[in-house]
């Protein structure tokens, strides 16, 4: 199971580790409020301990969000050789058009990305995530994404332990008991405060090109419509098409939106093989289909959802990123109460695993974890995620 291999790889890494040691951005995007400076707990680390989106800048603070071409200790971020082979990512612009619109808005870490889709072995990893971000004039995203990895050995996990472990005593008790959100501090002190910038400084110690080892990607075909989702592993300084899993060697996914944010006609191009996802992205479908067919589908959404369930090595990348709309619509729709169902991912109650970004059900908006437009957009799988590493993190000595 994904926990008991995250606290396998954690208490390797930790052993040696002692627990101790700008402007205000306005409300763009229906984020918690952080609110005055509370004080200290000790309820151990938190879902926004561990994953980081930060707000949207205003204009002039753009160069706070570290681009592709940023330095540090490992190299450059996102080498630009690496960049040009990826597939055109919008249309109607070339990808050397938009490369300096990249910025880094979300930040996960991970004790335990599975080797294979046997679960062979853990991967200590940092985790970017980046997006174009555009002041015309107001401050959003377009509609493209990419992933970056980078591969930590136990000296530099025990590393990140420590400068996590101080980012949380700077937050002074201000993401407990939260759900998953535009973080509560930086939103607070802004992307030039002392909480920021000490999560750039993280970054650029432990990410650069010398331990980049995986790039994934979401592309734009038509606005609204299509969407391409794929993988590239980092070797010998190229990039290598990684098969999607469950899709028999295809290496990139498409996603078809053809109805509306209340009506929607989504598919999956291709499917999973034997997956019942498909009933959920048609509202008709969904509306009329027998509960037998229905629960084979929210069945298949809710393992999406669950990290011991599927992992990253073993469900396919669209799959993951239409399921918690789909299911949500779903639940709303048909009046449903899953809170018992065997699939359904049951937690330590003190994290708040409530899916509040401000998108909602909008079934154009495939993030997991980063923007749509100017609104925040998570998948129900990166806020489960977190709270099991966020639980990891907590019982490590």
């Amino acid at each position: 199971m994904l926990f008991a291999r995250v606290m396998r790889c954690v208490l390797a890494g930790l052993l040696t580790v002692l627990v101790g040691c700008g402007g205000q951005v306005p409300e763009r995007d229906g984020g918690v409020d952080g609110g005055p400076d509370p004080v200290q707990t000790d309820g151990g680390f938190d879902l926004n301990d561990v994953s980081w989106l930060l707000p949207l800048p205003h204009a002039s603070q753009r160069d706070a969000l570290l681009s592709f071409e940023a330095v540090g200790a490992r190299g450059t971020l996102f080498p630009k050789a690496l960049y040009d082979g990826l597939p055109l990512l919008v249309p109607d612009q070339l990808n050397g058009t938009i490369h300096d619109e990249f910025r880094i808005i979300g930040v996960r870490v991970d004790p335990c990305f599975p080797k294979d889709a046997l679960n062979s072995g853990c991967i200590k990893q940092v985790r970017l995530v980046a997006q174009p971000v555009t002041f015309t004039p107001l401050t959003s995203t377009r509609d493209a994404a990419i992933h970056l990895f980078y591969d930590l050995s136990d000296d530099d996990w025990a590393q990140l332990i420590s400068r996590v472990t101080g980012l949380k005593a700077m937050a002074r008790g201000a993401t407990a008991g939260l759900p998953l959100d535009v973080h509560p501090v930086i939103k607070r002190e802004g992307v030039n405060g002392a909480y920021a910038v000490k999560l750039r400084e993280m970054i650029s110690q432990l990410c650069g090109a010398q331990n980049l080892s995986r790039v994934a990607f979401m592309r734009l075909l038509q606005e609204d419509v299509a969407w391409r989702f794929g993988a590239f592993d980092v070797k010998n300084g190229g990039l290598v098409a990684d098969p999607i899993p469950r899709l028999n060697a295809v290496t990139e996914q498409g996603v078809q939106e053809l109805g509306t944010p209340a009506f929607r006609a989504g598919d999956l191009q291709p499917a999973a093989p034997g997956d019942d996802l498909l009933v959920l992205l048609s509202e008709q479908e969904m509306r009329l289909t027998d509960d037998r067919t229905l629960q084979k589908a929210i069945t298949s959404a809710l393992r999406l959802e669950h990290p011991q369930r599927l992992s990253p090595r073993t469900a396919d990348c669209a799959s993951c990123h239409v399921a918690s709309r789909a299911l949500t619509n779903a639940k709303n729709q048909r009046q449903l109460d899953l809170s018992n169902h065997a699939d359904a991912f049951v937690f330590d109650t003190r994290f708040d695993l409530r899916r509040i970004d401000r998108v909602g059900n909008d079934p154009r908006a495939l993030r997991a974890f980063g923007y749509f437009q100017d609104q925040s957009a998570f998948s129900q799988r990166v806020i489960n995620e977190s709270a099991e590493v966020a639980a990891a993190l907590s019982r490590s000595p």
